[in-house]
C-alpha cells in the first residue's frame, strides 16, 4: 500500500542537517541491526527494494498556487490508480507518493529536490511550475535521479540548465509547449478575420514576459513575419496599475488586435482603461490573464469574446493512461470532488503523472535511474492531453504538446463565460466546438 505525504506545510531543513541527522540514523540502525542479529534492518533493505518512491514539487501556495491547485485531488486519482502496486520486470513494487510544496520559490524547489533525493532517496522526481523546474531539474542532473517537469515553455526551462537542442541532458525531461507553439495559435486564431493587422502588444518585464516580447525571438518576430504590424511602447512591471500609455499609443496608431502577457488583475486594469480611454479593439488575445476562470470571472460579462491558448479542455478527446477516463470524465471528478470550475492545469498534470508511471513501467528496473532515464527517452504515448513524444522529438529532452485557439463566451442561460475551442489548425485531432466572433 502507497504512502503519500501531505503536499502543504512540508518544511525543508537543508541539505547540510539533513545529511547529519541520516548520519545518526544510520549509525543508531547499525548498533539497533547489531543487537538484533541484523534481522530488523534486513527487511528494512528488503522492503525500501520492494518500494518506489516518487518525489513532486509544485507550487501550492504562493503566487503560483492556481496552477497547482488540483494537485491534491490529482494525487488523490494517482494513489487510487496505484494502490495495488506495480507490476515491472517480473517484480511487484509498492508506490510511495511524497509531494512537496515550494510556495513558489526558486531556492526552497532546488532545496525540497535536494532533500528528496539525498534523505528520502526517491527514484523519480515529478515538478511542475515556472520558478520549480529548473532548479529541481538541476539537482536531479547533478545527482543523476530521472526527472520529468512541466509547466513552462521548453525554452525557459532549457537554456537556464545551460542546455541545447542538440545537445540536451543525461536524466532530465520536459514538456510542455515553446514560445514558437503560442505564436502559431495566435496567427491561427487571427489569420482569416478582417483587421487592419495592426498588433498592439504589452508584455510584462519578467522573464516570461521578455522571452514573449522578444523582438527576434519572441512573438514579434513571428507576427511580423506573417505580416502584422506591431505597435510596442515598451514594458510594464508587474503590478501595474497604469496603462494609459500604451492605451493612447494603440489609439493613435490604430491598433486592432491587442495581445501580451499579463497576470488577471492587470488584464482588468488594462481592460477597464481602455473602457474609460475608447479604445476598442477588434480582438484581444492575451497569455495567463485569460487561461483561468477566476481571473475570467472578475471581468463578468466584459469578457465575452476575449481569446487566448487552450492547453486543455473537457473537450479533448482524449484518455487517461492511468485511469482510463476522458478528458471530459476527468474535469466532471474535479469538479464533483472540490466544487470548483475545472482549470488547464488539471489536464496537464494528470498528464505529468501518467507519463511518470509510464516511464517506470517501460524501464523494466524502476530502481535503475539510467534505464528510467533511458524509458523516458524513449516515450512516445498517448495522454489525457494527447500525445507525449520524446522519442522523435527534434529537441533533446523535450516533448511538446498541443495547443489549440480559444474564446471565451458569455452563457446568455447561466450568464457566466466558457471556453470553447475555435482554432485547431495547430492541432487538428482535437476538434473545433465553436466559430470565432470578433469582439463586440
Amino acid at each position: 500500500m502507497e504512502k503519500t505525504e501531505s503536499t502543504i506545510g512540508n518544511v525543508s531543513h537543508g541539505v547540510g542537517s539533513s545529511a547529519i541527522q541520516r548520519r545518526s540514523v544510520v549509525k543508531g540502525l547499525g548498533a539497533l541491526a547489531a543487537s538484533a542479529g541484523l534481522g530488523g534492518l534486513s527487511k528494512a533493505w528488503a522492503a525500501d527494494k520492494d518500494t518506489i518512491r516518487i518525489g513532486y514539487i509544485s507550487p501550492v501556495t504562493g503566487p503560483f498556487a492556481p496552477f497547482a491547485e488540483a494537485d491534491n485531488f490529482t494525487i488523490d486519482s494517482v494513489k487510487e490508480a496505484v494502490s495495488s502496486g506495480l507490476a515491472i520486470g517480473g517484480k511487484h513494487y509498492n508506490v510511495e507518493i511524497l509531494a512537496r510544496d515550494d510556495q513558489t520559490s526558486s531556492d526552497r524547489a532546488s532545496n525540497l529536490a535536494a532533500q528528496l533525493i539525498t534523505r528520502d532517496k526517491v527514484d523519480l522526481i515529478l515538478a511542475q511550475g515556472a520558478l520549480t523546474v529548473v532548479n529541481v531539474a538541476q539537482q536531479c542532473e547533478l545527482n543523476g535521479v530521472p526527472c520529468i517537469t512541466t509547466m513552462t515553455p521548453w525554452q525557459a526551462w532549457m537554456f537556464p540548465l545551460k542546455g541545447s537542442p542538440q545537445k540536451g541532458f543525461k536524466f532530465v525531461h520536459h514538456f510542455f509547449w515553446g514560445i514558437e507553439d503560442i505564436g502559431s495559435v495566435y496567427l491561427d486564431i487571427w489569420r482569416d478575420l478582417p483587421t487592419n493587422k495592426v498588433v498592439g502588444t504589452v508584455w510584462s518585464n519578467d522573464v516570461p514576459g521578455n522571452a514573449f516580447g522578444d523582438p527576434k525571438l519572441g512573438l514579434p518576430a513571428a507576427f511580423s513575419a506573417a505580416g502584422y504590424r506591431i505597435v510596442d511602447v515598451g514594458r510594464f512591471q508587474s503590478g501595474a496599475d497604469d496603462f494609459s500609455t500604451h492605451i493612447q499609443a494603440f489609439k493613435k496608431e490604430g491598433v486592432e488586435i491587442v495581445t501580451g502577457l499579463f497576470n488577471p488583475p492587470e488584464w482588468v486594469t488594462f481592460w477597464t482603461q481602455s473602457e474609460q480611454m475608447g479604445f476598442h479593439p477588434k480582438i484581444a488575445t492575451v497569455a495567463k490573464a485569460l487561461l483561468f476562470p477566476g481571473g475570467v470571472a472578475a471581468l463578468g460579462d466584459r469578457a465575452d469574446g476575449m481569446s487566448t491558448e487552450i492547453w486543455w479542455t473537457p473537450g479533448y478527446p482524449f484518455k487517461s493512461s492511468l485511469t482510463g477516463q476522458t478528458a471530459a470524465q476527468v474535469a466532471e471528478a474535479y469538479t464533483a470532488a472540490t466544487n470548483k470550475v475545472w482549470t488547464q492545469p488539471i489536464g496537464v498534470v494528470h498528464a505529468l503523472w501518467e507519463l511518470g508511471i509510464h516511464a517506470l513501467k517501460a524501464s523494466s528496473d524502476p530502481k535503475n535511474p539510467q534505464a528510467v532515464s533511458a524509458a523516458i527517452a524513449q516515450t512516445a504515448t498517448e495522454t489525457v492531453i494527447g500525445k507525449i513524444d520524446w522519442a522523435s522529438s527534434p529537441i533533446k529532452n523535450v516533448a511538446k504538446m498541443r495547443i489549440v485557439g480559444g474564446q471565451w463566451r458569455l452563457n446568455p442561460t447561466t450568464h457566466k463565460v466558457e471556453l470553447f475551442i475555435t482554432n485547431d489548425s495547430t492541432a487538428p485531432e482535437i476538434p473545433v466546438q465553436r466559430k470565432f466572433e470578433m469582439l463586440s
